[in-house]
């Protein structure tokens, strides 16, 4: 199944809290090959595990915790920890047992110097990073995520395809968030990541206390960059639903021609059942499926052809098998 991941913690700026980090971090995380490990996890990646799902519950929601519940591997527990500690950055600083995880691990593509990138072609990191030292408002950090072989089909699995979503689609992310377009600011970066490529988005008002997300805004986020990436999905399902609802109107057209045909070949009672059936049968490029009643009996037609027309005493047409 098909299935995009979205989420969108924040971080509360100002008291000397800052996004500024953050952004750095994900910009500036260079890309590796992803060494294959299935061995048993080790007792510190278990542990450490089994502490951010109870410091995190939501963290039970990512991809990354299916694919180690499913498989406990090195590999798995390791992309599990690095996308819960990521989803959680405003958070570990002042939680016990954390902080000596959070380090520069490689795995963004950069475009330039960094990863990072936004409405505008050039991206100036320190500039950026600056602004959010000193702003004071939410910085929401959505992560959006896609299973490998999602990334791969549909051509996701690169940093361009992921610029073009993000701007095309910025000011319905805006919307969600309510923030007018011009106040809108975000900074975006991917990380080819293991089984679960994604990308993680940074967005704010440039008023702070202006923006506002509730998970009505998460859905409508979701939404549209779910109907965006699987576009061409859908499309292909709505073309064969379309065909084969052609190939329906035209079998039940074809038995119903046939039907009133062996009617008029054969001695009826109900020569208005016979007029109903032949103008019924050019009107099916409106409809799918016909019922009639005649003399008591039921004729559906649908994808099986109607059956003939038995005679039962003095040559009447009594029912239709």
């Amino acid at each position: 199944m098909a299935r995009l991941i979205v989420k969108s913690p924040y971080i509360k700026c100002g008291s000397g809290k800052s996004a500024g980090g953050y952004l750095k971090y994900i910009a500036t995380r260079e890309r590796v090959e992803i060494i294959p490990d299935d061995r048993p996890p080790t007792n510190k990646q278990t542990q450490l595990i089994a502490k951010l799902v109870k410091d995190f519950p939501d963290a039970k929601e990512l991809m990354e915790y299916e694919d180690y519940a499913a498989h406990p591997t090195k590999a798995t527990a390791s992309a599990l920890i690095t996308l819960a500690l990521e989803s959680n950055w405003d958070r570990l600083s002042s939680l016990e047992g954390y902080t000596k995880y959070i380090a520069l691990r490689p795995r963004a593509e950069r475009l330039g110097e960094h990863g990072l990138f936004s409405d505008d072609d050039a991206v100036d990191l320190a500039a950026v990073a600056d602004e959010l030292d000193h702003y004071t408002g939410n910085v929401w950090t959505h992560i959006i995520s896609l299973h490998r072989e999602d990334a791969e089909r549909l051509g996701y699995n690169h940093a361009d395809a992921w610029r073009t979503l993000l701007r095309t689609h910025r000011n319905d992310i805006a919307a969600a968030m309510k923030i007018p377009p011009e106040d809108f600011r975000w900074y975006a970066a991917f990380h080819d990541e293991g089984n679960h490529p994604h990308v993680h988005m940074m967005a704010w008002s440039v008023k702070p206390n202006q923006a506002y997300l509730s998970k009505d805004g998460i859905r409508q986020i979701k939404s549209t960059l779910t109907n965006q990436i699987f576009r061409q999905e859908l499309l292909h399902v709505y073309e064969q639903k379309s065909k084969s609802r052609d190939e329906l109107v035209a079998e039940a057209r074809k038995a119903m021609l046939e039907l009133a045909k062996a009617m008029r070949e054969m001695t009826c009672i109900h020569p208005e059942a016979e007029q109903m059936i032949w103008d019924l049968s050019r009107q099916l490029g409106q409809v799918s499926a016909v019922m009639l009643a005649v003399n008591g009996a039921q004729i559906v037609v649908g994808k099986r052809h109607a059956g003939q027309c038995h005679q039962y005493g003095h040559g009447q047409c009594k029912g239709f098998q």
